[in-house]
């Protein structure tokens, strides 16, 4: 028999599996990505407490040949308070949709599980600008990732980014102006908008700026080619992610 298993876990997705399962898609604290099969749960007082995006403690049993763990037990720790939010909503997703795309390890399950729920809890607290949180979460992510981006800074002279500035499609790399010159092919570079320029500049520290900053459609558009040119860039793969597509619209 399959080892029984305790863990803290954030519920990404709701399966109807029967007419009395579900499938439940989480990442939990140890064990990472885990799909958990709770049998009978749709005929139970339980199967009221879930909901995307809460916290719960699961008993199960490891997987088997399925890859799904039996769901024995369920607590509710914490429900969130992002449903009337559509648009801290929708950068949620984005989160849960990259995390499910991931490769990691139960090793780091602990530090990126602790990562996913600072990011909801500042969404839980903020009012509009999600985006502006979810690039910030992006930066944290691709550090941990081991592929860092430098927002903001140019990559020949290091100086910070002042408008113009120019990033490279192929790479997401920045160039100042004075340095645009410098590059050894400038076809190879789009110019920034003002805003997308500031942006880049503020995002390590952007809390302190979010009721300072109005994104617009362009600037937005350029920042998540960039961010989604970086991904393909270190990972041979497009960063496709449907929430971001909603999210994009608060901004149009």
């Amino acid at each position: 028999m399959k080892k029984r298993l305790k863990d803290d876990a954030i519920l990404f997705r709701i399966i109807q599996y029967s007419d009395s399962s579900l499938i439940l898609k989480a990442f939990a604290r140890q064990q990472g990505l885990v799909s958990l099969l709770a049998k009978g749960i749709r005929k139970k007082a339980e199967g009221s407490l879930l909901s995307p995006l809460n916290s719960y403690e699961f008993s199960f049993y490891g997987p088997g040949e399925s890859e799904l763990c039996l769901l024995t037990e369920l607590s509710l720790l914490k429900e969130n308070k992002l449903s009337h939010k559509i648009e801290a909503w929708s950068a949620a997703q984005c989160a849960t949709e990259l995390y499910s795309q991931l490769f990691l390890t139960m090793e780091e399950s602990p530090a990126w599980f602790v990562l996913l729920v600072e990011y909801l809890d500042y969404l839980e607290k903020t009012e509009g600008r999600a985006i502006l949180i979810w690039w910030r979460f992006l930066l944290r992510v691709f550090k941990m990732l081991g592929t860092p981006l430098e927002p903001g800074i140019c990559r020949l002279c290091g100086k910070a980014l002042t408008s113009p500035a120019f990033w490279e499609r192929a790479g997401a790399s920045s160039l100042c102006g004075e340095c645009l010159g410098s590059a050894y092919d400038t076809s190879r570079y789009a110019r920034l908008s003002p805003m997308a320029v500031r942006i880049l500049t503020l995002l390590p520290r952007i809390g302190l700026y979010l009721n300072e900053l109005n994104p617009d459609g362009e600037s937005v558009a350029q920042l998540n080619e960039l961010f989604s040119q970086h991904y393909q860039a270190h990972f041979h793969k497009a960063l496709n992610l449907k929430s971001l597509g909603v999210l994009e619209q608060f901004y149009s």
